[in-house]
């Protein structure tokens, strides 16, 4: 096994570390891997991907080893990615929310196994021994028994009017179907409801809490988990997507508000203040501050507890076959396999036009960060398997072009598996039948128009959510989303009594690869 020089030494003073400068490109050079290889692979992916800007780290123990801004933070304007720039660290947020949970258990004002409903209420879920039995860390290992992404529609696509309240509210009409703590499916709404809980317990929004009692103690000044200072602003980087075959801003951020979802994915972080947050987490809940003083931020007890085995998960192929993968499981916050003999902690992150990737060896010491302005899975896998296989005993591998041949057989097997629908013109006869307003209890009204020989579909609550339908046979139709950016098209099923009167509608993704957040199999709507 190599090893990285001078791992032995105890977790120091922050002066070594903070000669590394963090400007526009600081950098020193890795351990295992050189500046150039890195800087290479940087430009390939770029080119390849079509990725406007990205920041990468390597940190090595109480080091960083490496730590620089590529390309820029929106296409066609001067400001370069810095060391400062600020991305979107979307799913990667949900080990703030966790250690934040950390914090308060240190305090005693929180065990893991505490009933929700003792701090909040009003929680409920379509059980009511499950609501009564629902602990707080059942809100944190994906196991709750709600289907997979259920009731992401209420902070997904943005913007749309949903709060938290609603978010709450709306828990209790979403179908759990897989089993109360038997399965793993991965969701988003009870982290932004483990940030409600915070905030119950402290009397502070979460934002500020994680800020004041997370990000300022270590010293992590170019990270927000909620709205970003004006005089900050500068250091934004815009999200970019593929729209008529050209890379473009997809969605400006404007950072000026609060999300509901923030607990779940909402923190905007600069590479330079991710370097801080994986000394932490390397260093098992320990930091230097900048007179030298070791503290504990989070006890080496419960940091234990954020990185521990929560909920099995299955292994995938393509773990077993690129890094001899035999266990894989969801910790508080984080996921864990073993890769080529080593334990590795780890958790990505995707929003609409952003990707991060953050990932430890807690047995070498090493952490590796990805940041990038462009949603794209095979960029960001291929940027990170380059650098942290450089540190495992795996033979040198091109793992650009290994992606890439792992994604055409993907590509494949969906295209024989996968057919659009075909479908005819909407009549104003068939039109006629379906037209109305239909009320789902968790995601509220939508209406069914026609208008201009076109029949339309409109959610009352989320805006972007609007649409055309088109005419498969009988009473069911394709929803074709005016904003072509949700890569999520629908069937819509209209449902009917024995006579044939439309009773509802139910709504499901017509690509079985399209993003589980479009949670359209837990929809029920009633005609009004």
């Amino acid at each position: 096994m190599r090893k990285l020089h001078d791992l032995t030494r105890p977790v120091a003073g922050l002066a070594a570390a903070v000669t590394l400068a963090f400007s526009a490109t600081a950098n020193a050079e890795p351990s295992q891997i050189s500046s150039v290889k890195l800087d290479a692979t940087v430009a390939q992916i770029r080119d390849l991907y079509d990725v406007p800007g990205m920041a990468i780290a390597i940190v090595e123990g109480d080091q960083v080893a490496f730590a620089k801004g590529y390309g820029v933070q929106e296409l066609n304007e001067p400001a370069e990615v810095s060391t400062r720039s600020l991305f979107k660290i979307a799913s990667v947020t949900k080990n703030f929310t966790t250690a934040a949970l950390a914090l308060l258990v240190d305090q005693g004002k929180l065990n893991w196994d505490d009933p929700v409903i003792d701090y909040i209420p009003e929680f409920r879920v379509q059980d009511p021994w499950i609501t009564r039995n629902f602990k707080v860390r059942d809100l944190l290992i994906h196991k709750s028994g709600l289907n997979l992404g259920a009731g992401d529609l209420m902070f997904w696509p943005t913007p749309n009017d949903f709060t938290r309240a609603d978010i709450l509210h709306g828990l209790q009409y979403l179908p759990m179907t897989r089993g109360f703590r038997t399965q793993y499916a991965y969701d988003n709404i009870l982290y932004v409801l483990a940030g409600e809980l915070t905030e119950r317990i402290t009397g502070q929004r979460w934002e500020t809490f994680v800020e004041e009692n997370l990000m300022r103690p270590l010293g992590m000044e170019y990270c927000f988990a909620g709205p970003v200072p004006e005089q900050y602003k500068k250091y934004i980087a815009q999200p970019h997507g593929i729209i008529d075959d050209q890379p473009t801003v997809v969605r400006r951020d404007f950072a000026d508000d609060y999300l509901t979802s923030a607990p779940a994915g909402g923190i905007r972080c600069s590479i330079q203040a991710m370097a801080k947050w994986m000394k932490m987490h390397l260093a098992r809940g320990t930091y230097t501050d900048s007179d030298g003083q070791q503290h504990q931020l989070i006890s080496a007890q419960q940091h234990a507890e954020l990185w521990s085995p929560q909920t099995i998960m299955n292994v995938g192929s393509r773990a077993y076959d690129w890094d001899n993968t035999h266990f894989a499981a969801y910790g508080l916050g984080w996921r864990m396999h073993d890769v080529d003999g080593l334990l590795r902690v780890h958790h990505t992150g995707t929003l609409h036009g952003m990707n991060a990737y953050l990932s430890f060896f807690p047995e070498l010491d090493v952490g590796f960060m990805v940041l990038m302005n462009r949603a794209h899975s095979d960029a960001r896998t291929a940027m990170m398997r380059t650098m942290m296989k450089a540190y495992t005993d795996s033979p040198e591998q091109d793992w650009i072009a290994k992606v890439q041949e792992w994604r055409q057989h993907a590509n494949a097997r969906r295209a024989a598996s996968f057919d659009e629908p075909e479908t005819q013109a909407v009549t104003p006869a068939v039109a006629a039948r379906v037209v109305g307003e239909y009320v789902d209890p968790w995601f509220g009204k939508v209406t069914v128009s026609w208008n201009d020989g076109q029949l339309r579909w409109r959610s009352h609550r989320s805006a972007r959510m609007v649409g055309e339908l088109f005419h498969i046979k009988g009473d069911t139709f394709a929803a074709r989303w005016d904003d072509r950016t949700h890569h999520a098209d629908a069937y819509v099923r209209f449902t009917t009594t024995m006579q044939g009167e439309i009773l509802g509608m139910q709504l499901a993704p017509i690509d079985p690869a399209a993003d589980f957040s479009f949670d359209f199999e837990d929809l029920n709507f009633t005609k009004h």
